[in-house]
C-alpha cells in the first residue's frame, strides 16, 4: 500500500538540544532510510544553499522538493492545500517535520495503524504520562487519563487525544478537519495539542484555556467530561515509539533512540 512522505524541513528552527544523532541532516537520512527517496516530497522552508544543496543530493533516487519561506505555521498550511489540492481522498500521507528518527519497521507499522485509526503517530509522547501541572497532557489533570489500547500484527496502540504536526492519516480525513487546521495555525508556531484535542475531542474553549492556567481543577473535570461525550475522530500513538523526536525534553521513553 502506498504512503506518500510530505517533509518539512527549516533552517530558521528555534534552538533546542538534540540527540546527537537527531540534526536535520541525520533525520532526513533516516527517513530515506525507513520510507524511500521516491515516496519523499520535501518542502524546504527558509533553507540555506547547504540545506537546499543536500536535498537536492537525493533527487537522483527518487526525492523531490521545493523551496518556500513562509514560516512555520506558513509552511503547514502550504502542505495542507498542496496535499489536498494534488492526492486522492483515499491515498494515505505522513506529514513529517525534520527532527524525527524512525525505527526499523516504521512504514508498516504506520499502514498497520491507519487500519483502525483516523490519526496515527509512531511518537507515544511522554506528555501521556505527566499530570498537568507538570508539563503533562492537558487532560491529565488530577491523575493519567484513561485510555484504550489497541492490537496490530507488529505493535500494541494507545488512543490518544493529541500528538504532534507529525503524523498520518487519509486525504479525506485533512479534508473534514481542515477548518480546525487552519484555526489553530493562525500564529507563527501550529498549536498542535489543541487541534488534535478538538478534533479527538470537542471544541477546546477559551475557557478551559483559562482554568488550565488558573489549575481550577473542579471546572477543567467538569468541561473534559464535557468533551467525553463529543468525540470525533481517533488518534493513537504506537507503545513503545516507533519514532521519536529529537529534542532532549521530548525523547519517546523506553527505546535507546542513540542508537537509531
Amino acid at each position: 500500500m502506498k504512503l506518500y512522505i510530505y517533509y518539512r524541513i527549516s533552517d530558521k528552527s528555534r534552538p533546542k538540544e538534540k540527540l546527537l544523532n537527531g540534526d536535520r541532516f541525520s533525520c532526513l537520512r533516516n527517513a530515506i532510510k525507513e520510507f524511500g527517496a521516491e515516496n519523499i516530497h520535501v518542502i524546504a522552508d527558509n533553507c540555506e544553499k547547504q540545506t537546499v544543496d543536500f536535498i537536492r543530493s537525493f533527487e537522483k533516487d527518487g526525492l523531490t522538493h521545493e523551496e518556500i519561506t513562509l514560516g512555520n505555521s506558513g509552511s503547514f498550511v502550504f502542505m495542507l492545500d498542496k496535499i489536498i489540492k494534488t492526492r486522492k481522498p483515499d491515498d494515505y500521507v505522513y506529514l513529517l517535520e525534520d527532527d524525527y528518527l524512525h525505527k526499523s519497521g516504521s512504514k508498516k507499522v504506520i499502514l498497520e495503524g491507519l487500519e483502525i485509526a483516523d490519526y496515527v503517530t509512531l511518537y507515544d509522547h511522554p506528555d501521556k504520562y505527566k499530570l498537568t501541572i507538570d508539563g503533562g497532557n492537558y487532560f491529565n489533570i488530577k491523575n493519567l487519563q484513561k485510555t484504550r489500547i489497541y492490537l496490530t500484527k507488529s505493535t500494541h496502540w494507545r488512543e490518544c487525544n493529541s500528538t504532534t504536526m507529525t503524523f498520518s492519516c487519509k486525504v479525506q480525513t485533512l479534508i473534514d478537519n481542515y477548518h480546525i487546521w487552519k484555526k489553530y495555525t493562525k500564529t507563527f508556531i501550529p498549536k498542535d495539542n489543541l487541534v488534535f484535542c478538538e478534533i479527538s475531542q470537542s471544541s477546546i474553549s477559551d475557557l478551559f484555556m483559562f482554568f488550565i492556567k488558573m489549575q481550577k481543577t473542579r471546572f477543567l473535570i467538569l468541561l473534559r467530561n464535557q468533551f467525553k461525550k463529543n468525540k470525533m475522530k481517533n488518534i493513537i500513538s504506537a507503545i513503545p515509539s516507533f519514532s521519536t523526536h529529537t529534542e532532549l525534553a521530548s525523547i519517546a521513553p523506553i527505546i535507546n533512540w542513540d542508537v537509531i
